[in-house]
């Protein structure tokens, strides 16, 4: 009888097992990720796996942990507004890259130490931009939901597809009932996705903070 060959456990980090982990979960999304799959794909035991995280949740935490590893430099660099819009930005393109994490952070809070190294770089930015602290914490957590809503609703991997599907879906519509929508269904279809619109909202919030540290008088 064959058996199946397994790979010794000493051949494995706890790093190359998240990291396969995250691109399983990239390539196929949050249901796929299990143990007993993602021993298949690193060709081991699914007991081996048990001796890194003693549950799928441990394992979850140490996926967020190798995707943030991930996270481009950051550069205080600039104006306050300046930096925020990076550090932005910066969050888009990395969950881009790993859109199974959207889901992740759905299903639970992602409360690790690495992670929260965004959200001390955004505080930080905020408190020395004048925003005390239960603004800046709200300002915040604003912008964060805003980067994880339209990674979630406007994924780049699917932006042709939206922007086709919106077109088509103007296009069945009787022009004389939805004359807004007709009349601007191609800037209705481009705005499906994309860093512009992205950008064009986070200038946005970031115009909106701006003018509460005016009214404050702590610009």
């Amino acid at each position: 009888m064959a058996t199946t060959q397994t790979r010794p456990r000493a051949s494995l980090s706890p790093e190359q097992v998240a990291s396969a982990a995250l691109e399983l979960l990239d390539r196929e999304g949050l249901d796929a990720l299990s143990m007993r799959r993602l021993a298949g794909e690193l060709g081991v035991g699914t007991m081996t796996l048990y001796g890194y995280f003693r549950s799928k949740d441990e394992l979850l935490d140490a996926v967020v942990d190798a995707a943030v590893a991930e996270r481009e430099p950051f550069s205080s660099d600039g104006t306050w507004q300046e930096q925020i819009r990076r550090l932005m930005q910066g969050s888009r393109r990395n969950l881009s890259r790993h859109p199974g994490l959207v889901k992740v952070r759905a299903d639970r809070p992602v409360l690790r130490p690495e992670a929260l190294r965004f959200a001390e770089t955004g505080m930080t930015i905020l408190r020395r931009a004048g925003f005390d602290r239960t603004d800046a914490a709200r300002a915040f957590r604003l912008l964060f939901t805003y980067v994880f809503g339209y990674v979630s609703f406007s994924p780049d991997e699917r932006a042709d597809q939206a922007r086709r599907d919106a077109r088509a879906a103007t296009a069945a519509l009787p022009p004389d009932e939805y004359p807004s929508v007709h009349e601007a269904s191609a800037e209705l279809a481009e705005a499906m996705a994309g860093h512009e619109t992205f950008d064009f909202g986070l200038d946005r919030i970031i115009d909106g903070l701006e003018a509460r540290l005016r009214v404050a008088g702590r610009a």
